[in-house]
C-alpha cells in the first residue's frame, strides 16, 4: 500500500505544474515591480541569497491556575536567488506534530502572487496584488546604531544583545521590553512585554525570535536551525 505522503504529492503534481506555468507566463509578462524588503514569516525576499533551513515555533499559552498549553508549528524555510519563498509547514495543534505532510505550503513569487497549497483537501488558493508601493528600501538585517537606537517611550528598554552563530551563520540581536509604566521600569519590576529578534546580515534574513505577552501569558519562541 503507499504511503499518504506519496499519495498527497501525486494529487499536488497537476496544482503544482498549473502554478508553475501560471508563474512563468507572467514573469514573461512584464518585469516584477521593486517591493522593496518584505517578510514572509521569517523570511525575508533578499535576492542573490538563496538558502534552506528548518524552523520551529513554540507557542505556551498559561491559564489561571499557571496550567500551560503548549503548541509547535515545525517549517521547512526556502529562498531562492530571485527572492521567490517556500514555507511548507507542519502543525496539528499538539507539541510533536508529524513531518509527513505539510498543513499547507505558502509559495510567493516576489512578483505579486502568493499561493497557499492545503494536501489533506488537495486545494490550492492564489492571491493576487497590485504593485505595492516600496515598503523600505533598508535591508531586513543591520547593524544597530547605537547613537540612535530605536525609541521604546518612557516605559520601554531597548538592549543590543551583540553576535552569535547559528550553524555557521553568524546573527545580530536585539530586545525591546515595555513596562507597566515608566515607574515600574525604574524599580526593576517584571516587563509585561518583551520583543527578541536574531538576524542574519549575510543572509538578510530572520534567524529566530521570543515573544513574551502578560495578561493572559503567552510565550512564542521561533527557532532556526540546518541551515544551509
Amino acid at each position: 500500500m503507499e504511503s499518504t505522503a506519496i499519495l498527497a504529492r501525486r494529487a499536488l503534481m497537476p496544482v503544482l505544474v498549473c502554478l508553475g506555468m501560471t508563474f512563468a507566463a507572467e514573469g514573461a509578462l512584464a518585469q516584477c515591480p521593486n517591493r522593496g524588503t518584505v517578510s514572509h514569516d521569517q523570511v525575508s525576499n533578499s535576492q542573490r541569497k538563496p538558502y534552506q533551513a528548518k524552523e520551529v515555533m513554540t507557542i505556551v499559552t498559561y491559564g489561571s491556575n499557571e496550567t500551560k498549553r503548549v503548541v509547535v508549528t515545525k517549517s521547512n524555510l526556502f529562498r531562492d536567488s530571485r527572492g521567490r519563498v517556500r514555507i511548507e509547514r507542519f502543525y496539528d495543534g499538539s507539541d510533536g506534530p508529524l513531518e509527513n505532510v505539510p498543513a499547507d505550503i505558502s509559495i510567493n513569487d516576489n512578483c505579486g502572487t502568493s499561493v497557499i497549497l492545503q494536501p489533506a483537501v488537495q486545494t490550492a488558493k492564489i492571491q493576487k496584488w497590485p504593485v505595492p508601493e516600496k515598503a523600505s528600501n533598508q535591508p531586513y538585517c543591520e547593524e544597530i546604531d547605537l547613537k540612535n537606537p530605536p525609541y521604546t517611550g518612557p516605559e520601554g528598554k531597548f538592549e543590543d544583545l551583540g553576535h552569535k552563530l547559528v550553524d555557521g551563520v553568524e546573527a545580530r540581536g536585539e530586545r525591546i521590553s515595555y513596562y507597566s509604566s515608566a515607574q515600574a521600569k525604574l524599580s526593576g519590576a517584571t516587563a509585561v512585554r518583551v520583543y527578541e529578534n536574531w538576524c542574519s546580515i549575510s543572509l538578510d534574513t530572520g534567524m529566530g525570535n521570543y515573544i513574551l505577552h502578560d495578561k493572559p501569558k503567552r510565550e512564542i519562541t521561533t527557532v532556526v536551525s540546518d541551515i544551509r
